[in-house]
């Protein structure tokens, strides 16, 4: 079949985070490893049957040509095609790639093919439907398909089990992971485009990575010449001289890395992705992991072939064909998705967030207010926050100088964005039990789970229990600030007070009835505006820590506060606002912290925060990079 041809572009890596003060002096403390330090060497590992897989980091770049269709028709005068041949790879867009993930080293090889035929008896879609591949014509000198005596085994020239496989299917691409899925025990799949542009680019903004002018392109892939032969062809248009002068398929790794350790992202065979393909996606692609539309006619392969010209090489360009297409320079490269890490739980705190207001405004217009931070939410195995505010519309207003109501909106927001909420705070009972039960009811439909709060005194104090990676998982949360107005009763709904004893005796029950790994209480405590702990949390703290606390988390105070470490344990006064209105005595600026902590089987824990602003709106941003 026919080479087809279209386009996406530039890649621009996330920076670290830079964390609030106190995390890089605890991180001395404490041994952690600082956010701010980045490994630059590739981390690789090898599967079961020989594939080498390197790690590639979540991060952000940006997808689409960085030059205008009119520039690329310009700057490769000898292509047919009209500048609008181009469009799909226009708008260049910012994309995020929440998770890390492994991707192979090179393309699949023959030899790796094989035994996946061999284990499973697997007949590609050229054997089976008897139509065969594509290959080379010994006295035209040409490519032709679809023949029968053409597949995988045979593309009419020699290659060595080293070299990619070629004449496969989209279909058989697919089924090939699967085999491997259930082989390695962790997910194999083809990379989605974003995810393959991203990894092609490897931080590089220019048309290759690392390389601007097409001149140097012959020179680190298997690809065309595009200095020495200007003709525009197709695979089947190019007659193969035998003195070798344009030659085949080289083995996989036979020409440099790029900066993420990947082998012939350019040249070489093009890649199946799993993405389907349209002219317009990159229009309405959304920011964070696109997959590429829903459904469609054509999937997309990418990096251009051994018979390509240096224009389709880029890293922009998008090449499609139907999912049956089988070429003779056509293959694939595997992404493992990152496994959970066993016996290591990473468990993500934000403050205060109050959905009234103008955050609540913003919310009933569509905005996301975390969507600055969704890829660092994504990215913990648990996610929480103080939710201050009620989304119920029952209960009547109470009496009180502030009351919030969240916007109607607000909980598919947070259950996009959390695993659980805390209740307890002094705004949780605005709109009286009415409104409070209202809320429970709400999120229990929504199966958002919560804690710190109950319709009565024994489920407010009952720890919210998880299981992640191995590790058992307590989360308990108090209220300190007018508790007697909030506090639950045997018989009343409301929120757990911060009463010392009870908290000890809560603490000693999660460790030794519930069997937790892992158990944090979460207080909303402390005067308002304040940049330090008062001495009587102090002491709070280190009781709940010698009860057997893995660490406190706090928030009320509307500012950020200094960090202990006790016992090992870190103690955060508190993490200051995350979604909050502003008031006539408020600071000109919020500032917040949102703070990691990953704790292991052994008992150690690391933590690791992100420092954010609060606009006018009341809605976080991430500081400028």
């Amino acid at each position: 079949m026919p080479d087809h041809s279209r386009s996406p572009g530039a890649t621009i890596p996330s920076p670290r985070r830079s964390p609030g003060p106190w995390c890089l002096a605890l991180g001395m403390i404490l041994g952690l490893a600082s956010p701010l330090i980045a490994d630059d060497a590739p981390a690789s590992v090898v599967n079961p049957i020989g594939i080498k897989l390197v790690r590639i980091p979540a991060g952000e770049f940006l997808m689409g040509s960085h030059e205008p269709t009119t520039a690329i028709k310009a700057a490769f005068p000898e292509d047919p095609h009209t500048p609008d041949f181009f469009n799909d790879e226009t708008p260049q867009h910012r994309v995020r790639i929440t998770k890390p993930f492994w991707m192979g080293q090179t393309e699949v090889t023959i030899g790796q093919f094989r035994r996946f035929v061999e284990e499973t008896g697997y007949r590609t879609g050229p054997e089976k439907d008897g139509l065969g591949g594509w290959g080379l014509n010994p006295v035209s000198r040409k490519c032709e398909g679809r023949f029968p005596h053409f597949t995988w085994r045979d593309p009419g020239f020699p290659q060595s089990e080293q070299h990619p496989v070629l004449n496969i299917t989209w279909h058989d691409a697919v089924a090939f992971c699967d085999w491997l899925t259930n082989k390695a025990g962790q997910r194999y799949r083809l990379p989605t485009e974003a995810e393959w542009e991203y990894a092609c680019r490897a931080g590089s903004t220019q048309r290759y990575s690392g390389l601007e002018d097409p001149a140097g392109l012959a020179g680190i892939s298997r690809t065309l010449d595009g200095l020495r032969l200007k003709e525009f062809a197709h695979v089947q248009d190019i007659r193969i001289p035998e003195d070798g002068s344009i030659p085949f398929t080289a083995p996989v790794g036979s020409y440099p890395a790029n900066a993420f350790g990947l082998h012939d992202m350019h040249g070489n065979v093009w890649e199946w992705t799993n993405d389907w393909h349209a002219d317009d996606y990159y229009a309405n692609s959304p920011v964070e992991d696109p997959r590429g539309p829903d459904s469609g006619t054509v999937r997309v392969r990418r990096g251009g072939a051994w018979n390509s010209f240096p224009i389709w090489a880029r890293a922009s360009f998008r090449n499609w064909n139907s999912p049956d297409t089988r070429c003779v320079n056509l293959g694939f490269r595997v992404v493992a998705e990152e496994p959970p890490q066993r016996d290591r739980v990473s468990i993500l705190f934000g403050g205060d967030v109050m959905l009234d207001g103008d955050p609540g405004h913003a919310v009933m217009k569509g905005v996301d207010p975390f969507a600055d931070f969704a890829e660092i939410l994504q990215s913990a195995d648990l996610t929480i926050c103080n939710l201050e505010c009620v989304i119920s519309e029952k209960g009547a207003v109470a009496h009180k100088p502030y009351t919030f109501r969240g916007a109607s909106k607000s909980l598919p927001l947070l259950q996009k964005h959390f695993d659980a909420v805390s209740l307890a705070n002094n705004h949780t009972l605005d709109f009286g039990t009415a409104g409070f039960v209202g809320q429970l009811e709400l999120l229990e439909q929504g199966r958002l789970p919560y804690f710190g709060g109950g319709r009565n005194l024994i489920s407010a104090r009952r720890p919210l229990i998880f299981e992640r990676n191995g590790l058992r998982v307590a989360l308990l949360a108090y209220n300190d600030f007018q508790a007697s107005e909030s506090a639950a009763t045997d018989k009343k709904p409301g929120v757990a007070p911060l009463e010392i004893e009870q908290v000890v005796a809560d603490i000693t029950a999660a460790r030794t009835v519930e069997r937790a790994d892992v158990v944090i209480p979460f207080l909303h405590w402390g005067p308002e505006l304040v940049p330090q702990p008062r001495k009587y949390q102090q002491e709070l703290a280190r009781r709940m820590i010698d009860a057997g606390a893995s660490a406190i988390v706090g928030a009320h105070p509307h500012v950020t506060q200094t960090v202990d470490l006790y016992r090992g344990r870190p103690i955060i006064y508190s993490l200051g606002n995350f979604v909050f209105d502003y008031y006539p005595n408020d600071p000109p600026v919020w500032v917040g912290w949102l703070a990691r902590l990953t704790f292991s089987k052994s008992g150690d824990v690391e933590l690791e925060s992100t420092a954010f602003e609060i606009d006018e709106v009341g809605i976080p941003r991430r500081f400028p990079k």
